[in-house]
């Protein structure tokens, strides 16, 4: 598996981050124990050992769960993960002014456990949150094409429930505000100029399948094709670095064809960076797909 990672990473050089400083060097080599963790003894034992008690995870076709309790009951439900060997390889890191708070996204790779068994690529964002006490701990994550939604096993407890829209207030209220600023300002024009007007100058979007979306222009031509729609959506949770700069949002979105057809109910993760001007823009967005609301 190291020689295709290594193949791909070659590919998508232009994303890698220069030499990690410092500051960054803990947050990879924290980022990259849960991977290799993970390879030896499991996507759910590495992550039970490295979330944050308030973590939050987005896992495809779950509704939105958070708290160490419900991700290690909804992982534990996941039989086709015993199947698997899941890794990842970190494309950049970033960790805010006073250390609390970093983000880290890249190649995920997956591969059923046994002889000449195909390997699937797909992508991962992890917020890390800094503790004396703890080191890093993930705070948030979302894994895409990881498994396919329709095989996801709900526990008891664990329902499609609609989560409250958040009011941009608190330590991340800079960060809510801008996600709903974001979300009208595609309810009034169209996504590609939202996405491109909120986009990072080194910004990166998430396909479901396909190369990572890069700058402002390329992440706009990308949803400049998508067919008309009402897309709403809005963060459920939030949270930020006390130094203010670095934040992130997790919400529920919905988007509904004008010209009919079923509605698509996702999740999202976005990593918001606040520049020294007050102005917000996302560094990374992605998300997975949710259980229609009851």
């Amino acid at each position: 598996m190291s020689l295709l990672v290594t193949l791909l990473l070659v590919w998508l050089r232009p994303v890698l981050a220069q030499a990690p400083k410092p500051e960054r060097a803990s947050l990879l080599q924290a980022d990259r124990a849960v991977s290799d963790s993970s390879g030896r003894r499991g996507l759910r034992v590495a992550l039970r050992g490295a979330i944050a008690e308030d973590a939050v995870l987005l896992y495809s076709g779950a509704p939105v769960v958070q708290g160490g309790s419900a991700i290690t009951a909804l992982l534990s439900a996941q039989p086709l993960l015993d199947s698997l060997r899941v890794e990842w390889q970190p494309l950049h890191a970033e960790v805010s002014r006073d250390g609390s708070l970093g983000f880290t996204y890249g190649v995920l790779v997956t591969v059923a456990r046994g002889p000449d068994a195909p390997l699937r690529l797909g992508k991962y964002l992890a917020v890390w949150r800094w503790s004396p006490g703890s080191g890093w701990r993930v705070a948030a994550c979302a894994q895409l094409g990881l498994t396919p939604p329709e095989r996801v096993v709900l526990p008891g407890g664990i329902g499609p429930l609609e989560l409250p829209r958040l009011a941009p207030n608190g330590p991340a209220a800079a960060f809510i505000h801008a996600d709903l600023d974001f979300a009208a300002l595609e309810a009034r024009s169209t996504p590609a100029v939202a996405f491109r007007t909120y986009a990072a100058a080194d910004a990166v979007t998430f396909p479901g399948t396909g190369e990572l979306n890069r700058g402002p222009a390329a992440i706009g031509a990308a949803f400049a094709g998508m067919p008309p729609q009402d897309w709403i959506w809005y963060p459920v949770v939030a949270g930020a670095a006390g130094s203010g700069d670095l934040g992130f949002t997790v919400g529920l979105s919905v988007r509904r064809p004008r010209s009919g057809g079923d509605p698509t109910y996702t999740k999202y993760l976005t990593l918001w960076r606040r520049d020294t001007g007050g102005t917000v823009r996302y560094l990374a967005d992605g998300g997975n797909s949710r259980p229609a609301p009851p």
